[in-house]
Parts: structure tokens; C-alpha cells; sequence
């Protein structure tokens, strides 16, 4: 849809851009909407993103600027910025029949590596395409192309992260889009710091052995509850 951006006719020109919103939304994720203009000033784009921050703040949600594309691509697009790897110092368990230990709809294929992300306070922004059921056909207007991983951003808004999976683990890029040019130089040095904790904490927690075994294990007692059948076979540990 066109919106008017300036309703009060600040600027001497027309103001308007396209908005792209998602119609259905699932409330595991994140709610996506898209800008478009050609002509309209960067003043009265800064002024809209202003207002609406301040309008999801009221209600506990957080606006967060992304890329229009999935991380694992930052390269082709900007040379000086590409993803930190992360990869898995314990590969997670093989467990038969997964689908019968959690609730109807959840997804399976990478279920460990999604719940080390939500232990660490991130939240599915972008589900991979081949997870989807063969059934349903996903179609984005302002999406340039399927997402080849699963994508997840911090609450934060300072960090995004992939779902590579198997030994592969994750991918984790900064998110630079949060604030330049809107907040002034020491703000700027929190978030970056904000950042570099993120990835140092999820880093730190997926490279050491010990800890990621006593993770899936738990992981697994709590899938054991909602099952209790002797016919399931019991999961593996991959080293």
C-alpha cells in the first residue's frame, strides 16, 4: 500500500512510500514490514521510524532495522562486513520420532539448535524455505529471494544469527543497521559493545563440549515427559 509519511505537509514536496507488511503472523516470530520510495527525503523517513518506535515501545514490542536479504549473503553486498562462524563443539543428538515428543507443528529438523538460540534470547525472524511443509507456498512481495537457513535475531535487535546446522552450527552477524546517523557517538559504543557480548556469551556456550552435552541432556528429559512410550528408541549423542 502508498502511505503519506507527512500528513501535516512539513516537507514542500509529497512524502510517500510503499509499505510491504506481512498479513498473516505467528506470534513465535517477528512481525516484518518493508519501505520503499524513490524522491522521498531521508528527513521524513528518519521522522516515521522515530514515531512508530515510540509507538511500539508502549506496548513492549521493539522496531529493529534489518536486511533486506539473509545474513549468510552480507558479502555480496557489502565487502566489508561478513558473518562470525560458530560451529558446534558436540553435534546435536540424533532422536528417532522426534515428532511424536513435541507439540503438533513444531519444527524438527534443526529443534536443538532453535532451543540453544531461545536460551539466549533470540527469536525466529525468518524461517529457512525448505522447512515448510510441501503443501504451503510461501510468498513475500518484497522479498527478493527464499532463505536458504533459518534466521533469528537477538532482542536486542544488535544481532542476527543462521541456522546452519551440523557441524556447521551458526553463522552470527552484528546488526549495523541499528542507529547510525540517529544517536549520538557514545550510544553507538554501547551497542557495539551489546553486540560483541551476545556473540562472545552464544559463542562461548556452543564451543565448549562439557556444557552442550549437559544442555542436550536436559533438552532431552524434558522431550522424554512429553512421550513416555518404551516403543520410542532413545536418543544418540553425535561426537
Amino acid at each position: 500500500m502508498v502511505i503519506d509519511i507527512d500528513p501535516n505537509k512539513k516537507s514542500d514536496q509529497a512524502e510517500s512510500v510503499i509499505l510491504h507488511h506481512d498479513i498473516i503472523h505467528n506470534p513465535a516470530t517477528v512481525f516484518h514490514f518493508e519501505l520503499q520510495w524513490i524522491g522521498t527525503t531521508a528527513r521524513s523517513i528518519e521522522d516515521l521510524i522515530r514515531q512508530w518506535g515510540r509507538i511500539v515501545e508502549r506496548y513492549g514490542l521493539k522496531l529493529v532495522e534489518a536486511y533486506v536479504t539473509q545474513i549468510s549473503d552480507i558479502r555480496d553486498r557489502n565487502a566489508f562486513q561478513s558473518c562470525f562462524p560458530m560451529r558446534l563443539a558436540v553435534l546435536p543428538p540424533i532422536m528417532m520420532d522426534i515428532e511424536k515428543r513435541v507439540p503438533e507443528g513444531t519444527q524438527t529438523t534443526h529443534y536443538f539448535e532453535y532451543a540453544i538460540l531461545k536460551k539466549f534470547g533470540y527469536i525466529l525472524d525468518v524461517e529457512a524455505a525448505s522447512l515448510y511443509p510441501e503443501n504451503i507456498d510461501v510468498v513475500y512481495s518484497y522479498r527478493r529471494s527464499p532463505y536458504k537457513y533459518s534466521q533469528f535475531v537477538h532482542k536486542s535487535g544488535m544481532g542476527f544469527v543462521q541456522v546452519l546446522g551440523g557441524s556447521q552450527g551458526f553463522v552470527f552477524l552484528t546488526n549495523r543497521l541499528m542507529g547510525p546517523g540517529r544517536m549520538d557517538k557514545n550510544k553507538d559504543s554501547r551497542r557495539a559493545a551489546i553486540a560483541e557480548e551476545i556473540r562472545i556469551e552464544l559463542h562461548k556456550f556452543v564451543s565448549d563440549k562439557k556444557v552442550l552435552e549437559d544442555f542436550y541432556s536436559e533438552e532431552i528429559a524434558v522431550l522424554m515427559q512429553y512421550q513416555a512410550n518404551d516403543d520410542l528408541p532413545m536418543p544418540t549423542l553425535a561426537v
